[in-house]
């Protein structure tokens, strides 16, 4: 983390892990962003009398692990790409500083809704499990014995809290990643930022949603396995209906020293 981006993160007031149980949104919206890293420091400046932040141990900005699951025929990759409503992913989560990790089993409905069950297991060493947890039969229909881990993800993440206690938003950074299937092609999306608003109900326009619309940062759909399948050609089926946000990432890198000109301190 860099020296201007740490100070504006002090200036949020703390919030624990235990006081965020408030905002969990197990069954959620969410709405994702993409911007620039170049246009995060004003945007954080601008908000942060209206969130608070986590901090733990100290820290307010911490990194992730996650696999992901699919069938051979990658199925739940190739259902998200096509937009088909009630859709499943899963995935093996690591909290890299805490070191706690879960299975978690994703929904989303015909609604738009997200649903998450999750069971604490260790994180798996060589990108490999057994898939025994229960969350998975319980919870997805596809056999265990089908699926194989497909991708891993790294990146970092700071988690906002409204003070209303209505919305948690987190910003990742340093998004890398690295196909499992094959020869382990590795690819990553440098200088990009995805904020992720999650609530209860659709979320209003205030708050850092009304700060993105001024910077004309617009709402659109973001899957980091459903990209990184497709930056690393795990599947090369239907991956052109991702031609267009990975054009619309590249016209972010190229127009960001415009738009965070505007916003500069």
């Amino acid at each position: 983390m860099n020296s201007n981006l740490e100070d504006k993160l002090t200036r949020f007031s703390p919030i624990s892990l235990k006081e965020m149980d408030k905002v969990a949104f197990y069954h959620r919206v969410d709405t994702k962003f993409i911007l620039h890293q170049d246009q995060l420091d004003s945007l954080l400046r601008d908000i942060n009398n209206d969130y608070f932040i986590l901090k733990m141990d100290n820290k307010r900005c911490f990194s992730y692990s996650t696999i992901y699951y699919d069938t051979l025929e990658t199925i739940m990759y190739l259902e998200h790409i096509r937009g088909k409503r009630n859709r499943y992913k899963l995935r093996h989560r690591q909290y890299n500083d805490s070191g706690l990790s879960f299975i978690e089993v994703k929904f989303k409905n015909n609604k738009g809704k997200t649903f998450k069950w999750r069971n604490e297991e260790a994180f798996p060493d060589g990108g490999t499990t057994t898939l025994t947890n229960p969350v998975i039969s319980k919870r997805l229909p596809y056999n265990a014995d089908n699926l194989k881990p497909v991708l891993k993800t790294k990146f970092h993440r700071i988690t906002l809290v409204d003070k209303h206690f209505t919305q948690r938003v987190t910003i990742d950074s340093g998004i890398k990643f690295k196909e499992l299937l094959n020869g382990q092609k590795t690819e990553s999306l440098s200088n990009i930022i995805i904020i992720e608003i999650k609530s209860d109900k659709i979320n209003s326009k205030n708050g850092i949603q009304k700060k993105l619309k001024e910077r004309k940062i617009k709402a659109g759909g973001f899957s980091k396995y459903c990209m990184g399948v497709a930056l690393t050609n795990t599947c090369t089926k239907k991956s052109g209906a991702l031609k267009p946000k990975i054009l619309r990432i590249h016209k972010i890198q190229k127009n960001a020293v415009k738009h965070s000109l505007l916003y500069s301190e």
